[in-house]
């Protein structure tokens, strides 16, 4: 018997804004997290990136479109950086696809190679 979760994983249009909306998300919550760590209210990070509070909390909520620049430099701007990885989605790897192939591995830039497989630089 399949779940309501399964049968609606089947629709790849639903699959697909289900990973844009996760990747987002992920995104805010990322920022979210160096924030409480340097214990900065939006209004902080505001004056940081010359935006106003209201901008942050768009940004934050996912209302305001993050681009990958936009992550970049938030995040820089709170003493990090961002390092992208694709993996196969949850859906395949639970089983709950018909494809035929699976990619095992996540899939990193040739950049983050070098230290995933333990050499360092």
């Amino acid at each position: 018997m399949k779940t309501q979760y399964a049968g609606l994983m089947e629709d790849p249009e639903l699959r697909r804004l289900l990973s844009i909306e996760a990747l987002v998300a992920e995104a805010s919550e990322v920022i979210a997290s160096l924030m409480a760590q340097q214990n900065l209210s939006k209004a902080d990070l505001a004056r940081r990136l010359n935006k106003s509070r209201a901008w942050v909390t768009q940004l934050l909520g996912g209302k305001a479109n993050m681009t990958v620049r936009t992550l970049a430099d938030v995040v820089y701007m709170l003493g990090a950086e961002v390092k992208l990885q694709a993996q196969t989605p949850s859906w395949k790897v639970s089983g709950r696809s018909r494809a035929v192939g699976r990619m095992q591995e996540p899939v990193q830039s040739s950049r983050g190679r070098g230290r995933a497989a333990g050499r360092h630089r």
